[in-house]
This record gives C-alpha cells, structure tokens and sequence, in this order.
C-alpha cells in the first residue's frame, strides 16, 4: 500500500499514537490496493458524518444511491 502520509502539525497524544499505530500496522497486514484504500476512507468519512449529523434530518436514514 502505497497512501501519501501527512505527518500531523502537532504531536499526538499517546492514546491517538496508538489508535494510529493499530491502524497502520492493520492496514499494512490486509495489503489493500491505492484504489481499496481510498473506498475504505470515503466509507470511514461517510460513516463519521452520519454518526455526526444523527437525529439533525429525517432525510439521514435514507440509503444513499
């Protein structure tokens, strides 16, 4: 998997760190395609602005298509 990596503006708390280094290390094992990683990420940002908005519009519990 080659992603771009941003380095974070400030240091991570070592909680995040660790969140982070899970992730990676997950990431790297299932070897996911440029193209596979991106979906996971539109997917994983989809999901957070679902979770976010939640209960804001009865419009929020319709599939998208």
């Amino acid at each position: 998997m080659t992603e771009n990596k941003h380095e974070p503006s400030a240091p991570l708390s070592p909680r995040l760190q660790k969140v982070r280094n899970d992730l990676e290390r997950v990431l790297r094992d299932y070897d996911l395609s440029q193209q596979e990683y991106r979906a996971l990420m539109e997917d994983m940002k989809r999901r957070r602005r679902y979770i976010e908005g939640a209960g804001d519009n009865i419009l929020d519990d319709l599939p998208e298509e």
